[in-house]
């Protein structure tokens, strides 16, 4: 067997002509075929009959590391070359890896990392895949693509209420009668109502169009079971109850929980959603009862369902681990605010971030643990945190030790800039980068 896939690797080598290639990615190559040809599969099987076309289309996987582009079609500026049925090209450092939808090369694409295929989860990977070509068409199916503006979700009382709203929704999806199913579905509907009052500064619905019916239709043409579909989201609900990171990871969950229950409760809700209702509005529908906008009355609803779910030691326990936030506040102000600081005005920057990890809002901005931020400028690579403004005209990090071109490398983050940046003193303490 070992004589087999040595002997195939090098006729793979003889035909691609991949010099430059490392050897593990040579052997990946037939496998991502293969996963083109598993979305295919799918998108075709599907044929339109969820949105009302076929997601199929320009897909690429990237290698982190090397950054090979295996492409399931030409680029429109011929810089991806055919070998073998696939297209094979390096992407540029100034765009950013991710799973994603993106323009490059007069082509829509979906872009998805090697590294977050799964090669023994088949259900996983094709999910992902088409999560992220649905992105790539959310805009032909009449939904717009937003950043999450809901902060509140990483603080206590956003956050509390967005966990119970997960409770709800599990509760919901487990009922086996139309009738529990629907009155787990207004306690959840009573709980969101009631965080969206309390925090009206939120994108919550809009937000969860933009990811959560992408992660609704992962989950329905990947292929699982569709009996099994409600049981594997209310298991993730579940699981998510000692998370962070909500703030833009909550509709990875509330929506494919939303669209599974209204699958089974209402018909052609999908056409709502195309005609611009939010799932809540839909789910109002569903349940025939118009919430209450009135707090006092909502908060004690709230503590009804609380006490209905016995979750009184949950709300102390997450009560209990918010205490830690309030340190790290504290902690980011004093870094951001009152230390020296480099401060990056945002031309168009390109940002790519982990979805998953907890935001912080200090009031001034938001602090994203991790990021890489391309510019004109060159590239950082952040490791420990960076403030973005409120109005999202700025990004800052703590002043680097070198101002000079080049790599500069410091605890929480590395700058590579291009030749003719530095870094330039605007006043003392604050710094920016500008073209020599």
């Amino acid at each position: 067997m070992k004589t087999k896939t040595v002997f195939l690797l090098s006729i793979l080598t003889g035909i691609l002509n991949f010099g430059t290639l490392k050897g593990q990615e040579v052997s990946k190559l037939m496998l991502v075929k293969s996963y083109f040809n598993e979305l295919d599969s799918l998108c075709t099987l599907d044929n339109g009959d969820l949105w009302g076309l076929n997601l199929f289309g320009a897909t690429m996987v990237i290698f982190q590391e090397s950054r090979l582009i295996i492409a399931n079609e030409p680029d429109n500026d011929g810089e991806l070359t055919p070998k073998n049925g696939l297209y094979i090209g390096k992407l540029a450092d100034n765009i950013n890896i991710a799973n994603t939808s993106f323009e490059w090369n007069g082509k829509s694409w979906t872009m998805v990392n090697w590294d977050a295929l799964s090669e023994n989860d088949k259900y996983s990977r094709d999910k992902l895949l088409i999560h992220e070509s649905w992105h790539r068409n959310q805009k032909k199916i009449g939904i717009k693509p937003v950043m999450t503006e809901n902060t509140h979700l990483d603080q206590l009382q956003g956050g509390l209420l967005l966990k119970l709203e997960f409770l709800a929704l599990a509760n919901a999806l487990n009922a086996k009668q139309t009738d529990v199913a629907k009155k787990h579905l207004t306690n959840g509907l009573t709980i969101r109502t009631y965080r969206q009052l309390l925090f009206p500064g939120n994108n919550e619905n809009i937000f969860e169009l933009h990811e959560g019916m992408a992660e609704y239709t992962g989950f329905k043409l990947c292929g699982i079971d569709k009996k099994l579909l409600p049981k594997i989201v209310a298991t993730q609900l579940g699981l998510s109850m000692d998370k962070e990171g909500l703030a833009n990871s909550f509709p990875y969950l509330t929506g494919p929980a939303y669209g599974l229950l209204f699958d089974e409760l209402k018909n052609n809700w999908l056409n709502d959603v195309k005609k611009g209702k939010s799932l809540p509005e839909i789910g109002s529908q569903v349940i025939d009862n118009k919430i209450s906008s009135d707090t006092i009355l909502l908060k004690n609803e709230v503590a009804k369902i609380i006490d209905q779910y016995g979750a009184d030691s949950f709300v102390k326990r997450e009560t209990e681990k918010f205490e830690y936030q309030k340190q790290l506040i504290i902690e980011y102000k004093r870094k951001f605010l009152e230390k020296d600081v480099l401060i990056i005005k945002n031309n168009n920057l390109q940002m790519s971030f982990n979805p998953q990890e907890k935001l912080t809002s200090i009031g001034e901005g938001v602090v994203y643990k991790t990021m890489r931020l391309t510019g004109e400028w060159g590239i950082a690579e952040v490791k420990n945190g960076i403030l973005r403004s409120n109005d999202w005209q700025f990004f800052i990090l703590p002043a680097p030790n070198s101002k000079k071109a080049g790599e500069i490398r410091e605890v929480d983050y590395n700058l590579f800039l291009n030749d003719d940046w530095s870094v330039t003193m605007i006043k003392e303490g604050k710094y920016t980068i500008k073209k020599n």
